[in-house]
């Protein structure tokens, strides 16, 4: 019994999900606006992994403010990723989201919001 608990752990630790990064010093309201638009951006840049995540398992984690989602954004560009950056117009473009379909081991020091 305990072998198969410790197995489906692995299985679902193996499995991609779409991992959103949003930032911490926007209100908790427009964290889901921007989260939801950074999935959106995703759709349209990234369309054939979009259509592979099919609307799975998704997550939300937090990043500090811009400075740290600016990081993650250089962080997940040289690791490779494909990744989406959702710009807000109404906050002059700033980067307010980041949206990737992975296996997560990227995020693990990332909690969630």
């Amino acid at each position: 019994m305990i072998f198969l608990n410790i197995l489906k752990k692995i299985k679902q630790k193996s499995v991609p999900k779409m991992y959103v990064l949003v930032r911490k010093d926007l209100a908790e309201t427009y964290r889901c606006i921007q989260g939801t638009h950074a999935v959106s951006q995703y759709a349209l840049e990234q369309s054939d992994l979009f259509r592979v995540w099919g609307n799975q398992t998704i997550v939300f984690l937090g990043v500090h403010n811009l400075r740290a989602l600016r990081a993650w954004n250089e962080k997940l560009a040289i690791a490779g990723k494909r990744f989406s950056v959702f710009r807000e117009p109404d906050l002059d473009g700033q980067e307010t989201a980041i949206a990737c379909f992975d296996l997560g081991d990227i995020f693990k020091d990332l909690h969630l919001v």
